[in-house]
């Protein structure tokens, strides 16, 4: 009996290797028109209703635009043979002259909505010193158009000063949003937190957050059980910046094949929010296919219960894609 209870942990534990280790391979989404362009580099997704909204970091200064795609359209492409292109259409961004009030200006990096409200963050840099913003809009789909509140933009003060990382997560969280700092390894940022935001953009509250190594560029809506996941990705090259710790979110889970090849990371992780304080739930990252070059994943929203939508931004160029849940 004893030698039949072995094998079977045995057992078990070969299964959950096995499970931990598959990967799942992007289906790139093939776009077409303005919303293609990589210049634009896109840097963030989020749902308004039945519409995909497609954020680009850097819009036309001459004319502001944002991009959207419907869930109908996806979905219909996604049960065809997936070949023809999706054109997104636009939405008009009347905006604040940020080019020129932002000393630094470096772009849009994140976007939610509460009804019809837009919670957009902005993020500049100035001899080396990064700063966050948040600011207020509401959108008209009927128009399309979506109009950013010149009155309401708020510096968030940021954890740590390091190139390139700012703000770059925001959700909804009951009559709230919450911001999520880029960079929350132990090295970096040992005592990382999310902060909280009341509709007058002013900070309310904040919770702890586990260290993640890596950098977290994305995340998606909660659920009913107050779960989200998050962008977790890594490029080498930033190594010296993001000085990575040990990678607590594998412990005791195998690499998938592409994983142990290269030195990039591409992966999606769940959190729940669970009064002050969001950690990292059980459930196992979803770690993806991994071409040789790294790719910038810069937008993240769940599609429905099939799986999430991702986009990069320049590097190495604008890809749209649907990852499948396991």
């Amino acid at each position: 009996m004893r030698n039949r209870l072995i094998k079977n942990f045995i057992l078990t534990l070969f299964f959950y290797q096995i499970i931990s280790a598959n990967e799942i391979l992007p289906i790139e989404i093939l776009l077409t028109g303005e919303a293609s362009d990589r210049s634009l580099e896109m840097s963030g997704l989020a749902w308004y209703n039945q519409n995909l909204i497609l954020m680009p970091q850097y819009v036309n200064e001459s004319k502001p635009r944002f991009y959207y795609l419907k869930k109908s359209v996806i979905n219909d492409w996604l049960k065809s043979d997936r070949k023809t292109p999706l054109n997104p259409d636009k939405i008009d961004i009347i905006m604040p002259d940020y080019f020129n009030s932002i000393k630094g200006y470096q772009g849009f990096e994140a976007i939610c909505f509460i009804g019809n409200k837009a919670y957009l963050i902005i993020e500049s840099k100035i001899d080396d010193k990064m700063k966050s913003f948040i600011a207020r809009g509401s959108i008209d789909m009927r128009n399309e158009t979506l109009r950013i509140d010149s009155e309401k933009i708020v510096e968030m003060p940021l954890p740590v000063n390091i190139k390139n990382m700012g703000y770059e997560s925001i959700l909804k969280y009951k009559y709230r949003i919450m911001v999520l700092f880029e960079a929350n390894g132990l090295n970096v940022n040992p005592e990382p937190k999310a902060s909280f935001y009341n509709s007058s953009l002013k900070q309310k509250s904040s919770s702890s957050f586990p260290n993640i190594e890596y950098r977290i560029t994305d995340i998606t809506e909660l659920d009913n059980q107050n779960r989200f996941w998050a962008i977790n990705f890594f490029w080498p090259g930033e190594k010296k910046r993001l000085k990575p710790g040990k990678d607590l979110v594998m412990t005791n889970i195998v690499k998938g094949e592409t994983h142990e090849k290269f030195d990039h990371v591409e992966r999606l992780v769940e959190f729940k929010i669970d009064g002050n304080k969001i950690y990292k739930t059980d459930t196992l990252p979803i770690q993806l296919v991994l071409d040789k070059n790294s790719r910038n994943w810069e937008g993240l929203v769940r599609m429905d219960k099939k799986g999430f939508l991702m986009i990069v931004d320049e590097h190495p160029r604008t890809m749209l894609a649907f990852i499948k849940k396991p």
